[in-house]
């Protein structure tokens, strides 16, 4: 089945021919490993029943384990890494297939595949969206800069528009490819913020998400990204982009009502955590050159319960 079919995963029930104590180990570790990484997700995930919650939580530990491969290989030769990159597609593969989860290597690994295995034999998630994604981590060991904003948004769907389309698929929706289209930009929205908070961070790795084509728009030097200097030309050039994530962020906002009700307060959760974060950049664009621009645990916490109470209120 794909993620093209309206269900509501409410009805389904997770198999496993794994023992429930492994089971309980693998979905534990992936809640150790949100809770640690998953900073602008976690309090959105906690909103969720179980077992859709753990689902999630393995859903992002695997897409995790993908991005520290990525992150921990792109030092050596681009082959190589897209190589090892592939290996993981291949054990992917096999698992979809039907396959075991490995037994052998590192025991968070094989946590990781355990818990992963599990949500691909209880979920309606479309496999392709997990080859869409591999293919985005392979793009960012080969790319360093994007020329136009079809080539920037073509990468942040592979690394963002597809996990919007693989949450819905656990979480249970109705409306079809209207509502697939309303999680694919929500997607592009945080991948779009994501870029503007790592500008420098991204820029001293030799990573420049911004398109070429609007840099020179906007007269402005990729190089200025890692000197500090905020003049009138970077500020108009973050002013556009931020209206850009921001015009995203509102295609998106009738997801909520096509979800199944009991995760409706997690996404709103991250949908609004993603908006306090676009717009404390707003405030202050320069800022980025500075520092990561954050929010604190106490302010996602308030978000998130604030998104729970507003779900409750109009059910």
């Amino acid at each position: 089945m794909t993620a093209g079919a309206a269900v509501d995963t409410t009805s389904v029930t997770p198999t496993s021919t794994t023992s429930p104590v492994m089971l309980a180990r693998a979905f534990d570790h992936a809640r150790h490993v949100a809770k640690q990484h998953a900073r602008n997700f976690y309090y959105g995930m906690k909103l969720m029943p179980e077992p859709k919650r753990s689902a999630m939580y393995a859903i992002y530990t695997f897409m995790r384990a993908c991005d520290d491969l990525a992150d921990k290989t792109a030092q050596r030769a681009a082959d190589q890494a897209v190589d090892s990159v592939e290996v993981f597609r291949q054990t992917m593969q096999h698992i979809i297939d039907g396959g075991n989860p490995p037994r052998n290597g590192e025991q968070n690994d094989q946590l990781m595949w355990l818990g992963f295995t599990h949500v691909m034999r209880a979920y309606p998630i479309d496999t392709q969206l997990l080859h869409d994604m591999l293919d985005g981590q392979i793009e960012d060991l080969r790319e360093t800069r994007y020329e136009t904003f079809d080539d920037l948004y073509r990468y942040c769907y592979r690394v963002a528009g597809t996990v919007g389309l693989v949450c819905i698929s656990v979480w249970g929706y109705k409306g079809g490819a209207a509502t697939r289209q309303l999680a694919e930009s929500r997607g592009i929205a945080f991948q779009l913020t994501n870029i503007l908070r790592d500008l420098v961070e991204d820029a001293q790795r030799g990573r420049y998400y911004l398109p070429a084509k609007e840099l020179e728009r906007f007269n402005v030097d990729p190089q200025q990204f890692t000197g500090g200097g905020a003049d009138d030309h970077f500020l108009a050039l973050m002013r556009f982009q931020i209206g850009r994530a921001r015009d995203y962020c509102q295609q998106s906002a009738g997801l909520e009502q096509y979800l199944t009700a009991d995760c409706r307060p997690a996404a709103a959760a991250m949908r609004r955590t993603y908006q306090a974060l676009l717009e404390k950049i707003a405030h202050d664009p320069a800022r980025v050159l500075r520092q990561r621009v954050r929010l604190g645990r106490l302010r996602k916490t308030a978000i998130a319960l604030r998104a729970a109470w507003r779900c409750s209120m109009f059910e």
